[in-house]
């Protein structure tokens, strides 16, 4: 099969799956769109998660986890939203619905997905502690948020690969060169377009598009320090082939944020330590 007619079927169950799709859970989304709300309450954000307990159990096991939970067992989803906030609750229930969505069964597509995650896992929360670090404290939810999903695009592809490859009339053989070269063709537009699709704001949209970019908008928090953080967890060897040869000072990213090398070294240590969490989540 050419290349050529693997992205038209490809685009052809983009046009009709895209919302089926188990990529995005529908109360995570709810609640992402509810935080842009000025009148919602913690309650309702307690209810809503309660409606799916699979997701409300993951949530609980975020909150108590060491990257979250404070000195005390949190027991309830209403507790987690009083002791951790409202933004961040919604950011943890987006956490544990990526969690779930990231299993295969198709053999080929099977270890792309710790990967996968480990890196969303990697930008998500170092791009938090970095954001709280150079002055965007107010951000830091915001940036969590770009850099968990700024590859949702790749989730998708694999996602649709598997259910090609599962096609009883027209099964694909996929290999990992194909998958790797479908990945890296497709995987920025079709999560900007994802992204528009389930209505998530344009912002998070265009980290998705723009991540790897050759140009890009340098006053663009959330994209820079995603970007940064992908550069990270390529220089680490996380979610992808190591390259310890990267100079991460010399970066453009990290020279239009303004991080010099000791909070670079120390952000190193963090994801390290993150990765530790994200294998025991996963």
């Amino acid at each position: 099969m050419s290349e050529k007619s693997l992205k038209d079927r490809i685009e052809e169950r983009y046009a009709t799956d895209s919302l089926q799709l188990p990529v995005f859970n529908r109360v995570a989304l709810e609640l992402q769109k509810l935080r842009q709300s000025d009148t919602v309450s913690m309650n309702r954000i307690a209810d809503l998660i309660m409606k799916d307990q699979s997701l409300a159990s993951r949530v609980l096991r975020l909150a108590n986890s060491s990257f979250y939970g404070g000195l005390r067992q949190i027991d309830t989803v209403s507790a987690a939203v009083v002791r951790l906030g409202m933004e961040r609750v919604t950011n943890l229930a987006m956490v544990a619905s990526q969690l779930m969505a990231h299993s295969a069964q198709v053999r080929v597509i099977a270890p792309y997905l710790p990967a996968l995650w480990n890196r969303s896992f990697a930008c998500a929360t170092g791009g938090r502690w970095l954001a709280e670090q150079i002055g965007y404290a107010a951000r830091a939810e915001e940036v969590f948020l770009a850099g968990l999903l700024h590859d949702i695009g790749e989730l998708y592809l694999l996602k649709v690969l598997e259910k090609l490859a599962q096609d009883r009339d027209q099964p694909l053989a996929l290999t990992e060169p194909l998958v790797n070269e479908i990945l890296e063709a497709m995987h920025n537009d079709l999560g900007y377009r994802l992204m528009l699709t389930w209505e998530l704001p344009e912002v998070y949209a265009g980290v998705a598009r723009d991540h790897h970019a050759e140009s890009c908008d340098e006053a663009d928090v959330l994209l820079m320090i995603t970007r940064l953080l992908d550069i990270v967890c390529h220089k680490l060897g996380i979610g992808q082939p190591a390259d310890p040869e990267i100079e991460l000072a010399a970066t453009l990213e990290a020279q239009v944020l303004g991080v010099k090398e000791i909070r670079l070294a120390q952000l190193e240590v963090l994801l390290e330590d993150a990765m530790e969490e994200a294998n025991a989540l996963f």
